[in-house]
This record gives structure tokens, C-alpha cells and sequence, in this order.
């Protein structure tokens, strides 16, 4: 489509208005949108789109001595506060509470909340009863709580091999 505007490049920027449900459309070149200083509003960073939502804030501003790194790609803290992105499968175990942190600022909440595959739902629901089993036993073992420790993983192992349980 050409420019609406001087009708001879091609049109790159799509700007649209919505002014109290009165809707106007422009199909403009990069060069007018320059004249009319609509571009550099809307540039992001060419890098990457989701930089400026992360910083080192995020993760409590660390020393970069300090920083937790990633065993297997050697990223770190402030790599992945730079581009929002893991640099390998392992950097979700190492930045698992970090990447929880981003996730929640960007979407409101951590945890799947959409719709759920019906045939599967059971399964889902099972492995999340573990996990819950998992986690109330290593607050157990933290508060030396060792007979709730056990009787957690007597009911963890019947949920992991409910075929054991019934002989």
C-alpha cells in the first residue's frame, strides 16, 4: 500500500485514532511519519521488545560477584534481566523464583489460569496434589517435624504408585 500522504513509498506505519468512538486510520511512509515526529513515539529497542520492563530491581540489585549463574549456558541474573529470555532449558531451575517475579509483573499472576484441556484434567490435578505434598513435607523437614515428614511421603508415594496400594 502506498503512503496516504505523499502517495509514493511504501506505507510502514499504521497509525489509528480512537477519539470518543470516532475512529480515523493512516497508512504513512517512514519519511512522513518522521515530518510529523510520529515514529519515535512508538520505537521500541531493536534488541528486544520486553528489555525495559526488567531491571536489576527485580532482583533485589545484587552485586555482580554475586550473582547466581546458570551452570550449563553461564547466564546470569542480569543477562536475563537485560533480554527477558532464559538462555537454556536449565535456567528455569537455576532463575525459577526470578522468572516467577517477571511473569507475575507482566501478566498479574505466576500460575496457568486459562482453560484446561478436559481429558487431562485429572491427570493435572493429580500431579498438582503431589507437588502440594512435596512442598508441605520440606517445610516439615525445615521445621524438624519428622513423623509429618514421613507420614507426607507415605501419602506422596501411594499418589506416585497407586498401583503398590493395592495388594
Amino acid at each position: 500500500m502506498l503512503c496516504q500522504r505523499c502517495h509514493k513509498n511504501e506505507a510502514t506505519v499504521h497509525i489509528k485514532n480512537n477519539i470518543n468512538g470516532n475512529v480515523t486510520e493512516m497508512m504513512l511512509c517512514r519519511d512522513c511519519a518522521e515530518k510529523e515526529n510520529i515514529t519515535s513515539f512508538f520505537q521500541f529497542p531493536s534488541d528486544n521488545l520486553f528489555s525495559g520492563f526488567f531491571n536489576d530491581s527485580i532482583f533485589g540489585g545484587e552485586l555482580a560477584s554475586e550473582q547466581k549463574t546458570c551452570p550449563l549456558c553461564g547466564s546470569t541474573r542480569r543477562d536475563l534481566a537485560q533480554t527477558g529470555k532464559p538462555g537454556c532449558a536449565k535456567c528455569y531451575d537455576v532463575f525459577g523464583d526470578e522468572l516467577a517475579k517477571i511473569i507475575y509483573g507482566i501478566h498479574g499472576n505466576a500460575l496457568h489460569a486459562g482453560v484446561r484441556p478436559g481429558k487431562h484434567m485429572e491427570r493435572i490435578e493429580h500431579n498438582r496434589e503431589i507437588e502440594e505434598l512435596k512442598k508441605q513435607q520440606k517445610e516439615a523437614v525445615l521445621e524438624q517435624n519428622y513423623e509429618k515428614a514421613a507420614e507426607l511421603r507415605d501419602k506422596i508415594r501411594a499418589l506416585e504408585n497407586p498401583d503398590n496400594n493395592k495388594e
